[in-house]
């Protein structure tokens, strides 16, 4: 059992989260789908049941107010027959048959016949029968008429009836074997005609049959068009089923019939006053069941319909995603290759669109890092071969240098000897090849020393003028960053002006920023020249590719080092001269050396 379970708990770790997050969505789903199921068919079969009640009871209302005012009308003929002029007639018959064909006679029985035709146009049948066998009948379709020849006397049924102590019975009763042509059955109402002048003596002298068809009670009531699914059972006095909404049961006893768990869902009834009738309803529990249970396949279908269709959609969405996450692990794995040219295609602004768009991004900075530190490595590189390739041993020079200053002196050449200790200097602090970054009151004194010696040049009528704060002075800037625009002022700048040259340096603090700004009063530059030495600075060259390092090295430089937005700008008026300034961060902290 646990080398089972242990299979089965490695077996979902290696299945993709899409797929657990899809299987925990269906288990949820059915979970809750099956006990929505089970809480709405418990309902329905309350709701069910309560309705076919409520539909049943109405039917027996209208079963028995129907039925009472059928008794009551043949109850009321039935008196009428006895107190008019019927009884006379069927009492004349008795005593000479041949009062049965007198024209008088003939022609009251038609009038009583119409009179019930109008009064009742449910009954079907009306019989009069004396007990010469003599017989009166209407029939309300004539082609279904009383067969006259019938004998009812000799009839099972009457003599029965006959023979009994009751005045008036209501049977269920099949009228084709005393009609020419078969009937549908019929509530047959049997009633006993006394001899009215004994009252209250009972003395019989004949009887009279009414019918009422059950298709006109199925018309009358409109039972075959609602949807009640329990029985509706009128019975008579003695038991017997005259009316059901079950035509089979008709003519049978009625019999109390429990269900398969030996119970009634629901039995009512309800007696119709003397008449001795009852009208009985009866919802079974398998007729109730029955429906539920039709109704719960149905039910069953389209749940498992909707769960295969929730599957394939899940399944679809689990793969589409699952798609995606596998391109980004792919993606990963490039990167940590040292790819980082890969990128994911962004076709969504969900979760796996916003990592694909977070991962470019990535992807995009550490592509431009990699190539700013590998371009800068490079470049210093470079300078170190190229420092190498033109390095002189340091004590051959300043040796070499002080013999020259010593031949100067000799000769009262003090200009001469000032120079060589000035170049001396600049030798001496030029050559600490491994200080990469220095104090600005450094780098100022080496461009100090630059200048006084370019001011021997033109006979020292060039101004130097430095105009840097005292706490400014310990900021800490890349060597030699501001001797090559120095030199750029001093080659381009200053040789075809007549007037007194001008060369300063200004430092100013902008917010976090450090801005150096060398100015001169050389010839300017034009706006067209201008324009193109700007472009030209932006264009990403090696130190390679230039002769000497110049403003395109500068800048690229603080831009390696420190970022896109920092580097150089330049201004310039032709003829009246140009401002270089050097953005760089404002820092203040130890030198750090290799």
């Amino acid at each position: 059992m646990n080398r089972i379970r242990d299979a089965i708990r490695n077996r979902y770790r290696n299945i993709g989260s899409f797929y657990k997050m899809t299987i925990l969505f269906e288990i949820v789903l059915l979970a809750s789908l099956v006990f929505i199921l089970g809480f709405s068919v418990r309902s329905f079969s309350l709701i069910l049941k309560e309705k076919e009640i409520a539909l049943g009871e109405d039917r027996v209302e209208d079963l028995a107010d129907f039925i009472q005012g059928e008794y009551n009308r043949v109850y009321s003929l039935g008196n009428y027959i006895h107190s008019g002029d019927i009884y006379q007639i069927i009492s004349r018959i008795n005593a000479s048959e041949t009062e049965a064909y007198d024209y008088k006679n003939i022609s009251d029985m038609q009038v009583f016949f119409s009179g019930i035709s109008y009064a009742d146009n449910c009954i079907s049948d009306v019989i009069l029968i004396s007990q010469r066998d003599t017989v009166y009948s209407y029939t309300r379709q004539a082609s279904y008429e009383v067969n006259p020849s019938y004998l009812f006397l000799d009839d099972d049924t009457i003599k029965e009836f006959l023979d009994s102590e009751d005045s008036l019975r209501i049977i269920y009763d099949d009228p084709t074997r005393y009609c020419i042509r078969e009937r549908e059955p019929v509530i047959s109402f049997m009633g006993k005609i006394y001899d009215a002048s004994l009252f209250p003596k009972k003395n019989t002298i004949g009887l009279y049959l009414m019918n009422l068809p059950l298709s006109q009670v199925e018309q009358t009531l409109h039972f075959a068009d609602d949807s009640s699914r329990g029985e509706i059972f009128l019975l008579n006095r003695d038991g017997q089923i005259i009316y059901s909404t079950d035509a089979a049961a008709a003519g049978n006893r009625f019999e109390e019939k429990n269900g398969s768990s030996g119970r009634e869902v629901y039995v009512s009834a309800k007696n119709l006053g003397t008449s001795g009738l009852s009208v009985h309803y009866r919802l079974s529990e398998e007729i109730l069941s029955s429906q539920i249970n039709y109704i719960q396949k149905r039910i069953n279908l389209i749940l498992a319909a909707a769960i295969l269709v929730t599957l394939l959609f899940s399944f679809w969405i689990s793969q589409v995603f699952q798609k995606k996450m596998n391109l980004l692990l792919s993606s990963m794995e490039e990167v940590q290759k040292g790819n980082f040219e890969n990128r994911l295609p962004v076709d969504s602004q969900d979760e796996i669109g916003r990592i694909s768009q977070s991962f470019n991004e990535m992807c995009e900075k550490l592509n431009i890092y990699v190539e700013q530190v590998y371009k800068s490595e490079i470049q210093r590189k470079t300078a170190e071969i190229n420092a190498l390739q033109t390095q002189i041993d340091p004590h051959f020079l300043y040796n070499t240098l002080e013999s020259i200053k010593a031949k100067a002196l000799a000769n009262s050449d003090e200009d001469a000897a000032e120079m060589i200790t000035i170049l001396g200097n600049m030798f001496r602090w030029s050559s600490r090849t491994s200080v990469k970054m220095v104090a600005l009151e450094e780098e100022l004194e080496y461009v100090k020393n630059y200048l006084v010696l370019q001011s021997y040049r033109y006979n020292r009528q060039m101004e130097i003028s430095i105009d840097v704060a005292e706490e400014f002075l310990d900021a800490v800037v890349p060597k030699l960053i501001l001797q090559p625009i120095v030199e750029n002022v001093i080659k381009h700048a200053l040789d075809e002006v007549d007037r007194k040259k001008l060369v300063g340096i200004h430092a100013r603090q902008k917010g976090e920023v450090l801005e150096l700004t060398i100015y001169d009063n050389g010839k300017g530059i034009s706006e067209d020249k201008l324009q193109q030495i700007c472009e030209k600075l932006n264009e990403a060259k090696t130190q390679d590719e230039f002769d000497s390092i110049g403003l395109q090295n500068v800048n690229q430089r603080l831009k390696l080092m420190f970022g896109m937005q920092y580097g150089l700008q330049i201004r310039s008026i032709e003829g009246f001269g140009t401002a270089v300034k050097i953005r760089l961060p404002f820092a203040m902290q130890d030198l750090s050396r290799e």
